[in-house]
């Protein structure tokens, strides 16, 4: 106990606490909380979790509704700590913890997203393993899950049907489905947004509600093409011509907002009373989710230091979906975001290690002659040019055939943010033809949603290869990349454009070889 109580003593820097009494109490809690994770996983406790979350400090704070951790450091709510028991606030640390280690809270994973969307996706991964993990390590015989404050499980099918209207909303419990076990949180952020575009419940503009003289028909939503980033298109303008705002407001029962009758505030939708900063009905996350204040070595280096711990205890086994992420650090791949930065990290030393003598550096430079008291003063200056500027320019050919699902397409097209914001790029859908009208200059990461997926055809790459010279974007281009699922037949080697570096990204397990370019195999994080 004291070695707990040394480990995780509780601060409140903001004095958040009620009460001298209620700081006592929240600290023996943590501390209480701590203990049991030391046991072993039989016994209920969390060997692996008590490694990684017991050196951290842990501080009260009223700027969260519930908790939040940014890798260094765990924030309580004192109100919702109180209310939760050791099982329960550990199961809160490992929801949190884990979000850190799988890196789902960082702009280069979550940018481009809802924010809330995101929230609920990630909480279904998180979720999922730490339910997995309580079964095989034996807690399960100990205590149960999803219990209490925190309430029961929500399997991710009955979310989506809340979606489509067929269900009510759950008003209490947590995003909890261990069917998600091994899935990306991006396949199932696509699954709640294509549930949202068919939601009956969507706001698609003014309607009259039931029981009125001469009622309308509420206008049925019509699903809206997802873009390459997960992003739904223009809002859809309703009956009346005012622009409808998509939230899940109405309720197909009564015809009736469930925000209640108007007028309504400025800061809400003047159709259906929503709040315009795009909230979603029903319950929360279980945590605030903030952005990691450690650095991805930091995190890795915490992983595997709980890790080695867990093991030298020989109190228990790490996590399976922990086990997995530390077997891709003992084997790491590169990327093919590795692969562009390389790319271009290597144009840009070849290309701009030149001299620009248009420009000069504004730190002088002399030469020195020494005076009649034997001190070299700076007596000649020196002109030395600059270096030239030099920034990238890129193409990428967007296989839009048939065969490209809309996750290999979203997963494609998301690797091209480390270069949106570099230089200036283009990407052009292409099946059986290219469509150069349809290219969408890339001059950053915001670009990049209003990329066009048109064809959905057959697959052939000879006429794009053939006409990119000849396109004005195709002129000193330095880097093409080609995001396909590799279902394109043999390109002839004559077809390579000259002077251009080519990736191909795989979206899939194909052994697909070009006879030019680089290949490397797309394979979205699983957790």
């Amino acid at each position: 106990m004291e070695f707990a109580s040394a480990l995780t003593r509780l601060s409140d820097p903001e004095k958040a606490a009620s009460s001298p009494r209620q700081l006592h109490e929240l600290s023996e809690k943590i501390s209480a909380t701590i203990t049991r994770l030391f046991r072993k996983c039989e016994n209920g406790g969390n060997p692996f979790l008590f490694a990684l979350t017991g050196p951290k400090p842990h501080e009260l704070t009223r700027r969260f509704d519930t908790a939040a951790t940014d890798g260094k450091k765990f924030y309580w709510n004192p109100d919702f700590l109180e209310k939760l028991d050791p099982n329960e606030a550990a199961t809160i640390m490992a929801h949190e913890a884990y979000h850190v280690l799988f890196y789902h809270c960082t702009p280069e994973r979550s940018g481009g997203y809802k924010p809330n969307i995101w929230n609920i996706a990630v909480d279904y991964v998180v979720n999922s393993v730490v339910e997995t993990d309580h079964d095989k390590s034996g807690r399960n015989s100990k205590y149960k899950l999803w219990t209490g404050v925190i309430g029961p499980a929500i399997p991710l099918d009955h979310y989506l049907e809340s979606i489509d209207g067929t269900r009510d909303w759950p008003d209490k419990g947590c995003f909890g489905d261990v069917t998600c076990y091994g899935r990306s949180p991006e396949s199932i952020y696509d699954a709640i947004m294509k549930a949202m575009a068919q939601s009956k419940r969507k706001c698609t503009g003014p309607r009259t509600p039931i029981g009125q003289q001469q009622p309308q028909q509420i206008p049925q939503p019509q699903p809206q093409q997802a873009g390459p980033n997960g992003q739904q298109g223009q809002p859809q303008i309703g009956p009346s011509g005012v622009k409808a705002c998509g939230n899940l407001s109405w309720d197909p029962k009564t015809g009736q907002s469930v925000y209640g009758p108007g007028p309504y505030a400025t800061d809400q939708c003047e159709d259906c009373g929503a709040p315009l900063n795009g909230s979603m009905p029903g319950i929360g996350s279980l945590d605030s989710h903030l952005p990691s204040a450690q650095t991805k070595d930091e995190t890795m280096g915490d992983m595997l230091r709980a890790a080695e711990q867990t093991r030298s205890m020989g109190r228990g086994d790490v996590p399976a979906g922990i086990a997995e992420a530390l077997g891709l650090l003992g084997k790491p791949e590169l990327t093919p975001r590795d692969i562009i930065r390389m790319m271009c990290s290597n144009k840009v030393i070849d290309k701009g290690n030149v001299n620009d003598w248009k420009r000069f550096r504004r730190r002088p430079e002399f030469i020195y002659e020494k005076d009649a008291d034997g001190i070299y003063q700076p007596k000649h200056r020196l002109y030395t040019p600059k270096k030239h500027d030099y920034m990238p320019k890129w193409v990428c050919l967007l296989d839009t055939s048939g065969s490209m699902s809309d996750e290999d397409l979203v997963h494609g097209v998301k690797e091209l943010k480390l270069v949106s914001g570099v230089g200036e790029g283009w990407v052009v859908p292409c099946d059986a033809t290219p469509y150069w009208d349809k290219a969408t200059r890339i001059t950053s990461t915001g670009d990049l949603a209003r990329t066009q997926i048109v064809g959905r055809g057959g697959t052939v790459f000879d006429t794009f290869l053939r006409e990119l010279p000849e396109q004005k974007f195709g002129q000193n281009v330095d880097l093409l990349i080609i995001i396909t699922d590799g279902d394109c037949g043999e390109i002839p080697l004559d077809l390579k454009p000259p002077g251009m570096d080519v990736l191909w990204i795989i979206t899939n397990k194909r052994d697909f070889k070009p006879n030019f370019g680089r290949v490397c195999q797309l394979r979205p994080s699983r957790l």
